[in-house]
């Protein structure tokens, strides 16, 4: 028969597990005593500290209502652990570990309750809610990890600081209180959630983890009022297959690698203005994604950054662009429109658009550096795939002679152009001859590049000074 024990201690008479509440530190085992064992609920108020929670831990295998919402956590030390190798319990604290895989179903928290410790509701598979009070600052590393059953998390209001695994592999948390002074978010704190679609990005936040919110279920990510936000984690947003739409604000800096890694749904993201560098595989498997804005002053989209981007139509890379990683937009089949506002063509990592069909992207660059992306690796490949026509080398002969450069064409030339080897322009004329002669007195480089179009036809030749 279910059994409901009430301790009490300094009362010299009462009911046997009355309606007493009163306990003090380091007493719990001496009111329960061998009864210990079937106790399946449990009211508290007075003091406790650790030992009374160790108590708890050893002595009741079958408590599922535990009510310490009257209760004082008073601090506790000892040379001996008492819970893994802690052996400092501070005041305000539930003790780390303390209620680890207990089949608790209930559980009413002190109303002075400062921090929920490390590991303190680790694997409590029945527990369906917690309300935490408005006093808890902290909540520790895997404090609620694996509580495969919580469903609601409410209150909540003083948290700054969620830990480490926090609330990984809860695949029951549907609802998260808002949270409005929450400052950070650990690593993994959210991972695994699978049900939890919706969470509120309050305005105080600083840090999201790494893996954060990795195999989450959200549907989006609206962080655009998290103006002290700067750093996005590692694989923060990873594997989340439900996640459609992301909004950063310009405070943030760094994305961490994979941030957003096979967010397969994403259709929309919105880049933060700050951001200088994509880092490796943070936007890779965005499957759904139609268009992207990066923002100028972006210096480095890392290795695959944009790998498997099947949808996207058109791209503009900024002016400020100088280097895009390898595979940075493999598998890119839809790709219509590339414009680089960079003059001088980004450097580029291995096989950048590996199996686009280049005959189909249109490629604009800026005027001024259109030579130098007609020579530069990879850039080339989208003029070459163009309409324009090639001259038959034997149609067009270059003479080089000292200083002196003579292009002479079988059929009327009709614009030479002279380049150094960055694309530069140094020389442009119009002969509407067969034969032209152009001099490089005057400039201190030993390779150029000539540009002809003779008959409506185009050659690009590297020449060399004698």
């Amino acid at each position: 028969m279910k059994r409901t024990f009430l301790a009490i201690l300094l009362l010299a008479a009462a009911t046997p597990w009355g309606g007493a509440v009163e306990t003090a530190s380091g007493k719990l085992s001496t009111v329960i005593g061998e009864d210990a064992v079937s106790v399946t609920e449990l009211s508290l108020t007075g003091t406790m500290d650790a030992r009374d929670f160790k108590y708890i831990s050893d002595s009741m295998p079958q408590l599922s209502v535990l009510d310490i919402s009257g209760v004082t956590i008073e601090e506790y030390s000892d040379r001996e652990p008492l819970f893994a190798n802690f052996t400092y319990y501070p005041a305000g604290e539930l003790p780390k570990y303390s209620l680890m895989g207990k089949p608790l179903t209930s559980v009413s928290l002190p109303s002075t309750l400062t921090s929920i410790g490390e590991a303190a509701f680790a694997g409590c598979a029945e527990l369906t809610e917690i309300s935490l009070p408005s006093t808890v600052a902290t909540i520790g590393n895997y404090a609620f990890s694996s509580a495969s059953k919580l469903a609601d998390v409410k209150g909540g209001e003083g948290v700054r600081t969620i830990g480490d695994y926090a609330f990984s592999r809860d695949a029951a948390l549907t609802t998260v209180a808002t949270l409005p002074q929450v400052e950070t978010i650990g690593g993994h704190a959210f991972s695994g959630c699978s049900q939890m679609a919706d969470f509120t990005f309050a305005p105080s936040l600083r840090t999201i983890g790494e893996s954060a919110f990795a195999g989450s279920g959200l549907t989006s990510a609206d962080m655009s009022g998290c103006t002290s936000l700067s750093v996005v984690g590692a694989w923060a947003f990873a594997d989340n297959g439900s996640l459609c739409e992301v909004n950063m604000p310009a405070t943030v800096t760094s994305l961490g690698e994979g941030a957003f890694f096979y967010s397969s749904a994403l259709q929309q993201v919105a880049l933060p203005e700050g951001l200088v560098k994509i880092n490796e595989y943070t936007f890779m498997g965005g499957k759904a994604v139609a268009t992207v804005t990066l923002p100028e002053g972006l210096k480095e989209i890392g290795d695959y950054a944009f790998s498997d981007w099947t949808t996207v139509r058109e791209i503009i890379i900024p002016s400020t662009v100088e280097y895009i990683g390898d595979r940075a937009m493999r598998n890119w089949n839809s790709l219509a429109e590339l414009t680089s506002n960079a003059v001088t063509p980004p450097e580029l990592g291995d096989n950048v658009w590996e199996n686009v069909d280049y005959e189909k992207v249109n490629l604009t660059v800026p005027s001024a550096g259109e030579m130098a992306y007609r020579l530069a690796e990879q850039w080339q490949d989208f003029f070459k795939s163009s309409s324009a026509k090639p001259l038959a080398a034997e149609s067009l002969r270059v003479a080089v002679d000292g200083d002196v450069v003579t292009i002479t064409s079988d059929e009327e030339i009709s614009t030479v152009q002279l380049f150094d080897m960055s694309g530069i322009l140094l020389q442009s004329a119009a002969p509407h001859s067969q034969q032209f002669s152009l001099t490089l007195s005057g400039y201190s480089g030993r390779a150029y590049v000539v540009r002809c179009v003779s008959g409506g036809n185009e050659k690009i030749i590297k020449i060399s000074r004698q």
